[in-house]
């Protein structure tokens, strides 16, 4: 059963690899791959194979069916009637209600359109109360799923499509929005959730860890700050703030204790029933219940599975082999939901489970000795799920065995129970339940901020980039190796197997290449340039209202990705938000050198100095000058970015910023034929008031790069300077459109690119990158 669950697990990751999916008309192929393989069960080498196919067909049938419900791309922007039901526990914060919303109909003055299914809707500004399970009318705008595409950052497409959600949007004000009623059947968990959250929001008052208590009750993780967040990260133990099969574990077991313990007390219950199979009911009971508060999240849907499985021998009084249990809830969330497995927690959830498994069963000797199997369990799972963490882009602490050590046993034992009994309390005798909970927040703060102050001191390894293919099977290898049983000769091998790994960086450019990064950080700029043993920032990226900050989503990942641990030189064009938003996070997190400005005076991170033209410099064989501003400095707004010339033998690179009009007639007057360049970044996202056919024509760019949001207020770029570049002939890229845009300038005099990500790392589930 293992190996036909890898199979077929294999195969559905490998449709997820797929940049797109194969033709529908291919499925009936599936009945018979499934006969085939059940047909020569007894030969791996005819029904591994065939299996795997079973599972690649399945996958892209379900996919298929996924995507046609996707939002049809003419009804982007437009206002629509939609009608249907909250379906999650609506996130409210001071200026926005955001939930999940199942639409039942779509349509507008005209007529009516296929329905999308989920969408995430946001409500800004006077939202009422909503609840989940509630069926409403409201007035929307929707846009089909899109998010920034970046090496090393976080893919928000993925995610939304994962959670099976087909559009985004926001709700229009006016008096067609409202409520028509509620749902009777089908949303009793989510009220049940929504309730629990009210009221513990009513007990605890700010700067208490009402965030932590709703997250170990109802799985509801919005309300953790990103400082609190930080700090599980760096230590190791942000899973514990996830309800998982730790959490459903220990509240199965309460359940089976007291009602089996109970059970016992009466002759007669005894004489329907064993004592340990009502146990065994009530555990069941118990963990669905936490399992639906938590949303079914895979990790608990992962553990119930196997729960039933394990408590299922106990009702028919046969054993269940741990491992076979493990297969089959991994085989039924694939089947049920195969696009499941590009989602990192699935990987943890499962590797989790799959490592304890390897490196615990069989050992005897840990009955008889509880701390050291609590302390192998914390070994074996930091060591077995390492290579995951690292693969996945995840930061792996080394205080991370020793602190779980000590925090495991206490949220298991204590804090978790404590949880469940303080807000069990407060639901049923609100007096008592709120002296309870007061408590027990207390107890939780104190263990958040002991969990601070290690992160503050906490060192983390990351893997810069995505090593070759003989370190990562060699880290795999060297795993299963140091997992084996002591005694067994070769384990020593494993440090040696898994030593190059820890000192691999990527290639880095030879002398006299520059290597250009234009990052996609919506509507901002921040691009990276890197030579051989020097790296820029030019600009930072925005930092929006909601608190989303692109310098730590996307400009520190890609950073890190590429094994960067020093900026020499940072240039912040001017003042506006969506240039120096990141800066303060890219500032926190790495050293850097000078800082530079066009507008200093507007910069509240570091200590910026002025742009001024003439600067100039030369790294690694690349000469860098700054163009505009001038020494008299009386640029303000958009015209005073600092314009950046990269010489190199392949051409000249100029990075343009915000600059307008004025300052593009300035730079013609003052430079001239030395504005040629073959990559220009084109001035202020594309906005109309820039990229003067004068400047255009002085530049001669090949290509022009545009770094804009995806469908952003400002209609940029706009058409008419697109018409302008390109009746001059040059290659248009925006980065809405191919995500991050990179190009190689050669020391032979060669460009490499530019490379669109959406290109390069197509998936079928991305919109479309031109």
């Amino acid at each position: 059963m293992i190996y036909t669950t890898v199979a077929f697990v294999s195969g559905v990751v490998l449709l997820q690899f797929q940049s797109t999916l194969p033709p529908l008309s291919a499925w009936p192929l599936l009945l018979p791959l499934c006969l085939f393989a059940w047909r020569y069960r007894a030969n791996p080498l005819i029904q591994l194979p065939a299996t795997l196919l079973c599972g690649f067909f399945w996958a892209a049938v379900m996919a298929h069916s996924a995507l046609d419900a996707a939002l049809p791309e003419a009804l982007e922007g437009a206002d629509l009637l939609a009608t249907g039901v909250i379906e999650s526990l609506p996130d409210v914060t001071a200026d926005r209600t955001r939930f999940w919303f199942q639409v039942e109909q779509l349509a507008d003055a005209q007529q009516t359109y296929p329905v999308p299914g989920r969408v995430l809707l946001n409500w800004y500004r006077h939202a009422p109360a909503l609840s989940a399970g509630d069926r409403w009318q409201f007035s929307v705008r929707l846009k089909r799923p899109h998010g920034l595409a970046n090496p090393g950052a976080f893919d928000y497409e993925a995610s939304l499509f994962q959670k099976g959600i087909r559009a985004t949007g926001y709700i229009r004000g006016g008096p067609v929005n409202r409520r028509l009623g509620s749902v009777a059947i089908g949303y009793q968990f989510e009220r049940m959730r929504q309730a629990i959250a009210e009221r513990i929001d009513s007990v605890l008052q700010p700067g208490e860890p009402a965030g932590l208590v709703r997250a170990l009750m109802i799985g509801d993780r919005s309300r953790i700050s990103p400082a609190e967040w930080s700090a599980f990260r760096k230590t190791g133990t942000n899973h514990l703030v996830a309800i998982s099969g730790l959490h459903i574990g220990i509240v199965s077991g309460i359940g089976f204790f007291l009602a089996s313990g109970l059970w016992r007390r009466s002759a007669r219950l005894c004489g329907l029933m064993p004592a340990p199979q009502a146990g065994a009911v009530a555990a069941l009971i118990s963990g669905f219940c936490y399992a639906g508060l938590a949303g079914f999240a895979i990790p608990c849907v992962r553990a119930l599975v196997m729960l039933s499985a394990m408590l299922g021998g106990v009702l028919c009084r046969r054993p269940v082999q741990p491992e076979r249990s493990l297969c089959m809830a991994l085989l039924s969330i694939v089947l049920l939901d195969p696009i499941s497995v590009i989602s990192p927690g699935f990987w943890l959830s499962f590797g989790a489970v799959a490592v304890i498994l390897l490196g615990i069963l069989g050992r005897l000797r840990l009955k008889a000795a509880l701390m050291a199997g609590l302390f192998r369990v914390q070994w074996v799972v930091a060591l077995g799920l390492a290579p995951l963490l690292l693969l996945l882009g995840f930061e792996l602490p080394i205080v991370s065995p020793l602190v779980n050590l000590i925090v495991v046993p206490l949220f298991s034992l204590l804090l978790v129970p404590l949880t469940l009994l303080s807000v069990t309390t407060l639901m049923l005798w609100p007096t008592l339940g709120s002296m309870l909970l007061a408590a027990t927040a207390w107890l939780l703060g104190q263990t958040q901020g002991l969990l601070a102050l290690v992160a503050e001191y906490s060192e983390t390894i990351t893997l810069a980039g995505v090593p070759p293919l003989w370190m990562l099977l060699g880290m795999l290898l060297s795993i299963l190796l140091l997992l084996l049983p002591a005694g067994i000769p070769g384990r020593w091998l494993g440090l040696l197997l898994i030593w190059p790994l820890l000192f691999h960086r990527p290639a880095s450019p030879p002398r006299g290449e520059v290597w250009m990064t234009m990052l996609d950080v919506g509507q901002g700029l921040a691009i990276v340039l890197q030579t051989s043993r020097h790296v820029l920032l030019y600009d930072a990226g925005p930092r929006f209202p909601s608190g989303f900050d692109t310098g730590a989503a996307v400009v520190l990942p890609y950073l890190r990705s590429r094994g960067v641990e020093k900026i020499d030189r940072i240039i912040v064009t001017n003042g506006d938000m969506d240039h120096r938003g990141g800066l303060a996070s890219v500032l926190q997190e790495l050293p850097s050198g000078t800082l530079l400005s066009g507008e200093p005076e507007r910069i509240p991170s570091g200590r910026p100095v002025r742009c001024a033209a003439g600067t100039h410099w030369t790294w690694d064989g690349v000469r860098f000058e700054i163009l505009h501003p001038d020494a008299a400095s009386h640029w303000r707004g958009n015209d005073a970015s600092c314009v950046l010339a990269v010489a190199t033998a392949a051409g000249q690179l100029l990075l343009t910023g915000d600059i307008e009009a004025a300052a593009e007639e300035r730079l013609i007057a003052h430079h001239g034929e030395r504005l040629a360049s073959t990559v220009v970044t084109v001035p202020h996202h594309g906005s109309a008031g820039s990229s003067s056919m004068r400047f255009i024509n002085a530049t001669g760019a090949r290509y022009g790069l545009i770094s804009a949001g995806y469908r952003n207020r400002y209609g940029f770029p706009k058409a008419v300077v697109r018409q302008r570049w390109q009746a001059r002939g040059a290659t248009l890229l925006n980065t809405a459109e191919a995500g991050a845009i990179s190009l190689r300038f050669t020391a032979d005099g060669r460009i490499e690119g530019p490379f669109s990500y959406r290109k390069t790392h197509r998936r079928y589930w991305m919109s479309t990158p031109f």
